[in-house]
């Protein structure tokens, strides 16, 4: 005879008033209020973060990325745990990272193992001896900090400075570390040097931007075909020249007729939208950008947008009204998307 109950007989056999739901807390690696309020005060020294490359290439769209790409094996997606060890106070859209794994196969002699002390709640190797910049924006998740004096042992390489509360050592080589299960250090040092070479790729900031001059013949051309080739009213042509967005069916039409983009100056977003823009806050915006198949980089576009709605208010300006802007743009181009 078998004695077994169901999963359905044994919560029976409880009455209500012993079963009690605990609710996960409001500072849980997956609480979205607690990611939603670290989102909110951006990147700092010291934050763990998920980062990937997740349609995130720079200058194009990911569709323009994967149709030039001569190697299916640059399309994968790639992700690591970072440390923030400083945000470029020149360029605030890059900062410093040092890899990190979950997965103690991986230490090395040029490692460290914060065997208590993770934001992750469990070990984690860090490799100090690696560091790169990359662009803010590969920031994806954030997954708390780690304490101050820890940051400070992490980043000098030298366990002795770490928190007294936590428990640091210095890595060692395994021979496990060759498993094809583990993401070895060879692997993360390619990943971070394919993130580096996209900072060089941002849109340009005030000082460090050309404007491409065309001649008249190519202005004529193409405000020509704005009335041929879309047959759109003199108010819209002229509103299209002033860097008003096609919609992507117009430009479809456009580059068949061998427009692909527009000669005229592209108006440019100020400085602090650039930088602004970039924060990990903004991903999810971009992202919805991204899919509607424009051409150009969808942060700059978001950028340009944001400014473009807040010359149209009477008063309002600084960090918080471009952070406003911002989110009205952000929350159109996210409802849009879901349509």
């Amino acid at each position: 005879m078998n004695n077994t109950s169901s999963l359905t007989e044994l919560l029976q056999s409880y009455d209500d008033e012993d079963l009690e739901l605990v609710p996960p807390s409001g500072d849980d690696l997956d609480s979205p209020k607690r990611i939603e309020r670290q989102l909110a005060e951006g990147v700092k020294r010291g934050q763990v973060w998920l980062a990937s490359d997740y349609g995130c290439g720079i200058g194009s769209t990911a569709d323009a990325v994967a149709a030039d790409s001569d190697d299916a094996d640059d399309l994968d997606d790639n992700s690591l745990y970072v440390l923030v060890a400083g945000v470029n106070t020149d360029d605030p859209r890059l900062v410093t990272v040092i890899p990190l794994s979950n997965d103690l196969r991986a230490e090395t002699d040029d490692s460290l193992v914060i065997e208590q002390g993770s934001p992750l709640g469990e070990p984690m190797v860090a490799w100090p001896t690696i560091p790169a910049i990359i662009p803010v924006r590969l920031l994806y998740k954030p997954l708390k900090q780690f304490a101050p004096a820890t940051v400070d042992a992490i980043v000098a390489n030298d366990p002795a400075k770490a928190d007294p509360a936590d428990v640091v050592r210095q890595g060692e080589t395994n021979e496990e570390n060759d498993s094809p299960f583990v993401q070895n250090r060879e692997d993360t040092i390619a990943i971070l040097l394919k993130w580096h070479v996209m900072c060089a790729q941002l849109p340009k900031l005030h000082d460090g931007r050309k404007v491409t001059q065309h001649s008249k013949e190519e202005l004529e051309a193409y405000a020509d075909a704005l009335e041929t080739v879309l047959h759109l009213v003199p108010g819209q042509r002229l509103a299209v020249i002033r860097g008003k967005e096609l919609t992507p069916e117009q430009q479809q039409q456009m580059t068949e007729a061998g427009f692909p983009e527009s000669p005229y100056s592209k108006p440019v977003a100020d400085d602090d939208y650039l930088i602004e823009v970039e924060q990990p806050l903004w991903r999810v915006a971009a992202d919805a950008y991204a899919s509607s198949g424009l051409p150009g980089d969808p942060r700059e576009r978001l950028a340009y947008k944001a400014q473009f709605e807040l010359a149209a208010r009477v008063n309002g300006h600084g960090a918080t009204a471009v952070r406003g802007a911002l989110h009205k743009i952000a929350n159109e181009v996210i409802s849009a998307a879901d349509k």
